[in-house]
């Protein structure tokens, strides 16, 4: 799974690829799941409409999860927050 961490974010992304998740830092490629902090408005920031797609990227907002919540998302997607 091709997971986009936004730079404010690299502890969770350091996380996520010690658990085996392909982690992306460059919008260069078409992500499964992008995980940002929707509080800060971090998903407008990104400009990744070439990198998402559309109706099976999840969007996890960080906020108040820690990586053991975002890892359950990612593994069940059972997020409602699905681009569509």
């Amino acid at each position: 799974m091709k997971v986009y961490v936004s730079d404010e974010l690299s502890l969770i992304g350091k996380e996520l690829k010690n658990r085996g998740y392909d982690i992306m830092t460059k919008k260069n490629d078409i992500f499964d799941a992008v995980i940002c902090n929707l509080k800060d408005g971090e998903l407008n920031k990104l400009n990744i409409n070439n990198n998402i797609k559309i109706g099976e990227t999840i969007i996890i907002d960080c906020g108040k999860k820690n990586i053991n919540d975002i890892e359950y998302i990612l593994n069940n997607r059972s997020f409602n927050n699905k681009i569509s």
